[in-house]
């Protein structure tokens, strides 16, 4: 099994009442903000970062620090990091669960399946496009283990 069809198996896992292992986010919400998180990624939602000087610096560490610090292990982040206010989903309610979890697996499918070279965004700037994939399967899985509908 690849790695997506290991995250669209856990993603299928999901139930909308599942509590998490960590966090206040229900899991609605979370499904919002991973698909959120890769609007933003793929520029089709503009991401206007607190401090724009300081955004490609932020950008840059944090890359370095999924890949070369915790190399992609999810098990080694930070738990219960306040979100950035721009992806925050907790408190919005009426979400529709289906259409979330459903939008995320498409997206998903686009992210893995992207051809570019590259791909640039205002949260990480210009990055090569396995770069891109690693993070956003990263998010997910972050969040998937949150919860606990994968390890």
């Amino acid at each position: 099994m690849n790695r997506l069809e290991l995250v669209l198996k856990s993603i299928d896992l999901l139930k909308e009442d599942i509590k998490p292992n960590w966090g206040k986010m229900s899991c609605p919400q979370m499904l919002k903000h991973c698909n959120h998180f890769i609007q933003v990624y793929t520029n089709e939602v503009k991401f206007k970062p607190p401090i724009s000087l300081l955004s490609p610096i932020f950008g840059r560490l944090h890359i370095f620090w999924l890949r070369h610090v915790i190399r992609y292990n999810v098990n080694k982040y930070f738990r219960n990091l306040p979100t950035l206010r721009y992806f925050n989903t907790y408190g919005i309610t009426n979400i529709d669960f289906i259409k979330e979890k459903e939008e995320l697996e498409r997206r998903l499918k686009f992210v893995m399946e992207y051809k570019n070279d590259y791909i640039s965004n205002t949260f990480h700037g210009k990055i090569k496009s396995q770069t891109f994939k690693d993070v956003v399967e990263f998010h997910t899985r972050y969040h998937l283990v949150q919860f606990g509908v994968m390890q």
